[in-house]
């Protein structure tokens, strides 16, 4: 059985196993909890770092190779293996091949995102698991996220009052990395003071960054409800419909050079290569892929250009309507609806 991010340190004090994979969905428990793994190798001895990307006709033989050579700066050293989902067949005969004879001085260090049960299932999951530790980052439940942030911030030494508490919870809506943001920027703020909820509001207002972003996160996992408060808060913020709308484009354009080679191959991760869509990137969009007609995100961009010009010519309040249509008809919404 996986353990969970929180789980890491206490097993790391009693030693650092020979692998680890680390998976899961939740991008900053991931990070977390990497972090924690490197400083404790190098803390081991560990000096030397060396990163192999898995893409498309990714050559398997390449973690062997690095497993098995020799270092000329560094006695220990880890060998990290990155890629979006779970590995291919070459892949899991390599990893199992590695976890029945773990290397010598070697850290073997394997990273994926999302894996479902079938995958958690496998042999070579299974056969990483036994020879070292598997850490699964779960998606922290509506009703765990509350607790969670008063943890994070009692660590981070920030004493907040129930409705502070409760204020961060709404306005981060379970996002982790953007509640983390938010802690950080608490505790350089507030240092030794209990914040109330009036503080904590105008200390994370400026968020609209994080939002534009969270934005786009929403439309692509086909969260229209979430995409429409998302745009309410940029909004209320005083951010501006041409803002929103460079950033929404930027990820529609991806969208749509996916969802044309999708049509072609029926591959979602090989449509995110053809389209350029970077590997930490890919997440989201194979979610969004099977459910877009090309057809349909040409549109998308067409409305995006009659906006653009409906603010340059001072129709601002019609933009941000059409904005609105945009947003509920790329995330979905109108699909459904259908």
């Amino acid at each position: 059985m996986p353990i969970k991010p929180d789980q890491i340190s206490s097993r790391l004090a009693k030693g650092i196993a020979p692998i680890y994979l680390v998976a899961g969905e939740e991008p900053l428990l991931i990070q977390e909890t990497l972090d924690a793994i490197r400083a404790a190798a190098r803390k081991a001895g560990y000096d030397e770092r060396e990163i192999l990307d898995v893409e498309r006709g990714f050559e398997w033989q390449r973690v062997i190779d690095s497993c098995a050579s020799m270092s000329l700066f560094a006695s220990r050293r880890i060998v990290e293996v990155r890629m979006a989902a779970g590995p291919d067949d070459a892949g899991r005969k390599t990893l199992q091949q590695l976890a029945a004879h773990a290397p010598q001085d070697v850290l073997l260090l394997v990273v994926c995102g999302a894996l479902d049960s079938r995958q958690r299932d496998a042999a070579w999951f299974k056969a990483l698991e036994s020879a070292g530790e598997c850490v699964y980052a779960w998606p922290v439940k509506s009703a765990e996220f509350l607790p969670w942030l008063q943890k994070r911030l009692g660590a981070a030494g920030v004493s907040a009052d129930a409705d502070a508490v409760k204020l961060l919870a709404e306005r981060t809506e379970g996002n982790l990395l953007a509640a983390a943001q938010d802690i950080a920027k608490l505790a350089l703020l507030f240092p030794g003071q209990t914040v109330s909820v009036e503080a904590l509001a105008h200390a994370v207002a400026d968020s609209a960054r994080y939002e534009a972003f969270d934005l786009n996160d929403r439309v692509l996992d086909g969260d229209a409800a979430g995409a429409v408060r998302s745009l309410g808060r940029l909004r209320e913020e005083g951010v501006g419909v041409l803002e929103i709308l460079g950033a929404l484009m930027w990820s529609l354009r991806l969208l749509v050079k996916a969802s044309m080679s999708y049509v072609q191959t029926r591959d979602a991760a090989a449509a995110c290569d053809a389209a350029g869509i970077r590997r930490f990137q890919q997440a989201k969009y194979l979610k969004a892929i099977p459910r877009t007609r090309p057809g349909a995100a040409l549109g998308w961009l067409q409305r995006a250009a009659q906006i653009d010009q409906m603010v340059k010519t001072g129709r601002e309040a019609a933009a941000w309507e059409e904005l609105l249509t945009l947003i509920l008809a790329a995330s979905g919404a109108a699909l459904r609806k259908g």
